[in-house]
């Protein structure tokens, strides 16, 4: 219930796409809903589920969508890896009594605008970061052979 609840935040007031936000809409909100729920499960109190929440998706700010090929599984695989861990230490770091200074209904604000001034070259559609280097582009001509 905890993990929805922050999704449920987000969907409110932003975007969990893609290619609406970037990465860090994906991504970083998957950490954060993760991180909330991390906490809940180790018995902390709603004020930690929330730093937590922000700290994780503090740390995703900024992620563009470049997926190669336009299929989600480079970089997309390692970046949600990474922010599986980024979550786990969001989780223990609010646990800890650690303040992201920063409410999370703010960090939610902050990324829909972060989201919105990215170029649409780095929204999913796989114009532009990895998606668009030389092995990226040869890679995505290897798997669209497949």
């Amino acid at each position: 219930a905890t993990a929805s609840g922050i999704g449920a935040i987000v969907m409110a007031n932003a975007t969990v796409s893609g290619a609406e936000g970037g990465c860090q809409a994906e991504c970083g909100v998957a950490a954060a809903m993760a991180a909330g729920a991390a906490v809940c499960m180790k018995g902390g109190d709603a004020r930690a589920v929330f730093a937590a929440a922000s700290l994780a998706l503090m740390s995703a700010m900024g992620l563009v969508c470049d997926p190669v090929g336009g299929y989600v599984q480079i970089p997309c695989a390692y970046r949600n890896a990474t922010q599986a861990i980024s979550a786990i230490g969001c989780a223990d770091m609010a646990l800890s009594g650690i303040d992201p200074q920063i409410p999370f209904d703010e960090v939610v604000a902050a990324m829909s605008e972060v989201g919105s001034q990215l170029p649409p070259a780095l929204r999913e559609t796989a114009e532009g970061g990895v998606a668009a280097t030389p092995t990226g582009r040869k890679l995505a001509e290897e798997i669209a052979r497949r």
